[in-house]
């Protein structure tokens, strides 16, 4: 693995925390609005709900693996 470059080391985990903090909450946005996709669909065909279901599953997923970068990796 690379090692991180020198100015990328002035960046405060604080900072880098706030951003995780806000990318999971844009993923856990677009995740509500995949939920509620499917819940308004008038088309309850199985094309257009997998695709929704499963872009819900992975903006979840992905906004709790970014929530726990900051708490485990960097407030420690």
């Amino acid at each position: 693995m690379p090692s991180e470059p020198d100015w990328s080391k002035a960046i405060s985990n604080t900072t880098v925390c706030t951003w995780f903090y806000a990318l999971a909450i844009l993923n856990a946005f677009f995740a509500i609005a995949g939920i509620l996709g499917v819940v308004m669909s008038k088309k309850s065909s199985f094309g257009v709900l997998v695709p929704l279901l499963l872009s819900t599953a992975l903006g979840f997923t992905n906004a709790w693996f970014m929530f726990l970068v900051c708490n485990r990796g960097l407030r420690n």
